[in-house]
């Protein structure tokens, strides 16, 4: 039996105990089992979706003008640090992998 084929025989029964409403509401609040399951392919995918932003937006990740740089024994320039803009990271990560969360809605304690 389905959510929906119960939902719709409870509607047709009496009330007992429980009220039909608060016996409905219970039954909508069941997750149905047919969720969407992530696959290691789908994270694969963000995976490599994020990695490709980062390759092609090299310039915007790496803040060059803050690059610190050090004079070594030899007279050779080295990069001793360059900040990454975090902020761009987490939206790449963020446009890559929310598709895969689902919202959760508060619910009102208007329970049995």
């Amino acid at each position: 039996m389905t959510k929906n084929q119960t939902v719709d025989l409870l509607k047709s029964q009496m009330p007992g105990f429980y009220s039909v409403e608060q016996v409905i509401n219970l039954i909508e609040k069941i997750e149905e089992g047919s969720s969407r399951k992530i696959t290691t392919e789908d994270i694969q995918k963000a995976i490599d979706r994020t990695i490709n932003w980062v390759d092609n937006n090299e310039r915007d990740l790496l803040d060059l003008d803050s690059a610190e740089l050090e004079l070594d024994y030899n007279n050779r320039v080295e990069v001793v640090g360059v900040p990454i803009n975090t902020e761009g990271l987490r939206e790449a990560l963020e446009n890559n992998f929310m598709d895969f969360g689902e919202e959760v809605e508060e619910e009102a304690e208007n329970e049995l």
